[in-house]
């Protein structure tokens, strides 16, 4: 059971501010911390459930976060500038059998989330057929289409909501209440890890038995962002299959949900391009 983990920073129990998840801020040693305690957690979980091996992915940010000395020696770490981001390393040739994202959070313009935002401070809302979607939703999109279904999501209780409508099969693991956007009421570290594990765990026993699903919103898929101005979205339109709508929205149409997945993260980083 080969199990593929990527892991957040703004989702992890304690850490409330996006502050402390900037390299630059005197709490981010902290906040690595944290981060590396629930990545362990979910590896330790994992191979408890059965697997046989583990890559965890490092996606946050600049993507080098986790101290590759801190983690579980059984897993592979993933790191640095990836040009598929926070699925890197996931495609169909690696022959994964599950996925697991911990310290995930809510989308881009939740009205509670801690640190709600989708990839990058540019969309204000981001939708999947019609429906608002954050980042679990948004990376679903290709795993689904490498088939690596989604065991778990762990983060808010907010991002526990999203999950549950969108991939209600997963476990979702609640180490913290969403109190806004910079608020949030953590349990303690030791006992984030202990559900991070439990999640982790049955996931991979689940995923084993044949009890989760890849995620298939049928086609063809429509995938949109709104920016926070229009010169973003002006930037974001210029990908390839994406055209431009209302004030600040971008939408990508394609029946292929690998292609949505590239042209939205493109438009995105595109987008913070623009003054």
């Amino acid at each position: 059971m080969k199990v593929y983990i990527s892991v957040d920073m703004e989702g992890i129990g304690g850490i409330s501010h996006s502050l402390p998840t900037d390299r630059g801020d005197a709490g981010y040693p902290a906040a690595v911390a944290l981060m590396v305690g629930e990545a362990n957690a979910a590896i330790e979980g994992a191979f408890a459930g059965g697997a046989t091996e583990v890559l965890v992915n490092d996606s946050h940010g600049l993507m080098f976060n986790l101290t590759p000395e801190d983690l579980d020696p059984r897993a592979v770490l993933l790191q640095g500038q990836k040009p598929w981001s926070m699925v890197a390393g996931a495609g169909p040739e690696q022959g994964f059998e599950v996925a697991l994202f911990v310290g995930y959070h809510a989308r881009a313009g939740h009205p509670t989330g801690t640190i709600a935002h989708t990839y990058s401070g540019e969309p204000t809302l981001t939708t999947l057929q019609g429906r608002p979607v954050g980042e679990a939703g948004i990376n679903a999109l290709p795993l689904g289409a490498w088939g690596v279904p989604i065991g778990l999501v762990s983060g808010d209780d907010q991002v526990a909501l999203e999950t549950e409508a969108w991939f209600p099969w997963a476990e979702q693991v609640v180490v913290k209440t969403a109190r806004g956007r910079r608020a949030a009421a953590s349990v303690h570290p030791t006992v984030a890890r202990d559900r991070v594990r439990a999640g982790a765990e049955r996931a991979v026993r689940r995923a084993t038995d044949g009890g989760m699903q890849l995620f298939d919103v049928g086609r063809p898929v429509v995938l949109e962002a709104e920016y926070r101005h229009s010169l973003e979205a002006d930037f974001a339109a210029l990908v390839p299959l994406a055209e431009r709508y209302g004030d600040r929205g971008v939408r990508v149409t394609t029946d292929d949900p690998v292609i949505a997945y590239r042209a939205f993260l493109a438009g995105v980083r595109i987008a913070g391009l623009a003054a």
